[in-house]
């Protein structure tokens, strides 16, 4: 209730201001605010489980399984555009790849809850489909990911992890981002699959380059299974583990628990 009363006093000071602006500039400000409405409306609480990408961080991990409340923090027209943008050409890019077969291409666009059930891996749990895109739960490790797909190509399996990024991002792109590694990791840990395809897309022309993450046992183990085995143990004496030295200033500023890190301390 505070929240969304909070919300209606940022929204009322947005609406006194904008009606002294000219007419076309109140309709951009107007349109803003309406996604930014609606994109607080539809904003959901983290599950408790485990997420791929936040991997990078063990305080991170111990936060959204403890389910403590993110920061509140006020919607933005923009970035919400930008997600909206990504997820559209993952659309797109997904119904593209699934395509190539039918131009003589060796590629097959996998079906991942097939896929589970042919490897029979009752510990993950299918929790929706959604197009092309299928949320998966693993029950051992707690850990609940969204996967872009699976593909064979050339007779190799891979998992497809599909990313856009600026023009200045994708032009220095020569291989896969250090941020990106665990994710992948977790998807290889998961799915039974060592090898990950990550395709990048320049967000300004829609060019791509695609790079491979070859995941090993080791990998699983430093990034997924003993992170995961050494939270659990903080979660289990409610305790907040100590903020990894070597995290990065990037993982930080996208953190959406900020204010819990800075009451933990060091």
């Amino acid at each position: 209730m505070a929240k969304r009363q909070s919300l209606k006093n940022i929204f009322k000071l947005i609406e006194a201001a904008t009606n002294e602006m000219p007419v076309n500039e109140q309709f951009v400000a107007d349109l803003k605010a309406s996604i930014e409405k609606q994109d607080s409306l539809e904003a959901r609480k983290p599950s408790k489980s485990y997420k791929p990408s936040s991997m990078t961080c063990i305080r991170n991990m111990y936060f959204q399984v403890t389910g403590t409340p993110p920061d509140e923090e006020r919607s933005n027209a923009c970035l919400v555009g930008i997600c909206e943008s990504g997820s559209d050409r993952h659309e797109h890019i997904q119904a593209s790849v699934s395509k190539m077969k039918d131009f003589g291409i060796d590629c097959e666009y996998i079906d991942v809850e097939k896929f589970v059930k042919m490897r029979k891996l009752d510990y993950l749990e299918i929790v929706k489909k959604q197009g092309f895109e299928t949320k998966l739960y693993h029950k051992d490790l707690n850990m609940s990911f969204l996967c872009d797909g699976i593909i064979k190509y050339k007779g190799q399996y891979y998992i497809l992890e599909i990313k856009t990024e600026t023009i200045y991002k994708w032009q220095s792109r020569e291989g896969v981002a250090e941020e990106h590694i665990p994710q992948g990791t977790a998807y290889s840990t998961c799915l039974g699959i060592d090898q990950i395809l990550f395709l990048y897309e320049n967000r300004d022309n829609c060019d791509k380059k695609a790079f491979i993450l070859e995941v090993t046992d080791d990998m699983k183990y430093e990034h997924i299974v003993s992170k995961i085995e050494q939270c659990d143990e903080y979660v289990g004496r409610l305790i907040p583990p100590p903020k990894p030295v070597d995290i990065s200033k990037k993982t930080c500023q996208y953190c959406n628990y900020k204010s819990e890190c800075r009451k933990a301390g060091k």
